[in-house]
């Protein structure tokens, strides 16, 4: 009985198929790229400022955006008086009410207008604020940053849409 061998076509074609899984396999294996990672968290937290502008315009009421440096979350929740707020039962992260952005682990997250370190009373930085008529203030300047890649976030005064920035994170302070 005599084996017929391989064409020279099966075997390119075999080969092919395994060049193509070991390359989705590297690729799966090496993870985001971080110009990736940086767009990609760009454009979610885009997409959370637009429904807390959203919230803002649909409820009436100043709303305000505050960065927790130890918790590396953004929270936005109405602008509360200090009277509603020392009535509140729990505290204003942990409530309900607020919409949370949370950054993961290999971004670095800083503010470049910061107030000053001794001035700080609170655990929270307070970046933007909303107003129900679609317009926004920038209080501190945010940006991220992974490795030696950056972009900045400010608002748009008249619209209150974010206006993203790039830049090399090399030259900026982190307050």
């Amino acid at each position: 009985m005599l084996k017929r061998p391989f064409t020279l076509i099966e075997i390119v074609v075999v080969l092919v198929i395994m060049m193509l899984v070991t390359g989705i396999a590297v690729a799966s294996l090496r993870g985001e790229s971080p110009a990736a990672a940086i767009g990609r968290t760009s454009q979610e937290l885009e997409a959370y400022l637009a429904k807390v502008r959203y919230r803002c315009a649909e409820s009436g009421r100043d709303y305000v955006v505050r960065y927790y440096p130890d918790r590396k979350i953004f929270c936005a929740h109405m602008d509360y008086s200090d009277e509603e707020l020392e009535n509140m039962e729990r505290d204003v992260v942990d409530s309900g009410a607020s919409e949370i952005f949370k950054f993961s682990d290999d971004i670095e997250v800083f503010t470049v207008e910061s107030a000053e370190e001794e001035t700080t009373e609170h655990e929270y930085v307070e970046l933007f604020r909303f107003y129900p008529s679609g317009g926004a203030s920038c209080i501190n300047r945010p940006g991220i940053r992974i490795e030696k890649l950056a972009k900045f976030f400010d608002i748009s005064f008249f619209s209150g849409q974010l206006i993203i920035s790039d830049g090399d994170g090399e030259d900026t302070d982190k307050k």
